[in-house]
């Protein structure tokens, strides 16, 4: 299963992309424990403003792994830390890799 969490960039969006890789992530494979995580930095072929600030993508081993990620009782510090590195309000997407 994979948690995708999607930040889309619009103009005058703070992200401070530095915080997220060194702090947030990492706060969330503490709380989550993920068996991998991928972040994806947003870039525009050619300039101009990328379509998404960040992507991360969260890989659990099952449906279950990810239901007692998104249980845990430390869920409501990690969704406050993000307001410390955007002001986008995410979108998140639930999958499996096919």
């Amino acid at each position: 299963m994979i948690v995708s969490v999607l930040y889309p960039n619009h103009e005058g969006a703070k992200f401070d992309t530095d915080y997220y890789k060194a702090t947030h992530a990492e706060l969330a494979k503490e709380i989550w424990n993920p068996e991998r995580v991928e972040l994806i930095e947003g870039q525009a072929p050619g300039g101009g403003a990328a379509p998404f600030a960040m992507i991360a993508h969260f890989h659990f081993s099952s449906p279950e792994a990810m239901a007692t990620a998104f249980a845990h009782p430390r869920n409501g510090e990690l969704h406050a830390d993000v307001a410390n590195c955007t002001d986008i309000a995410p979108t998140v997407s639930i999958g499996k890799a096919l």
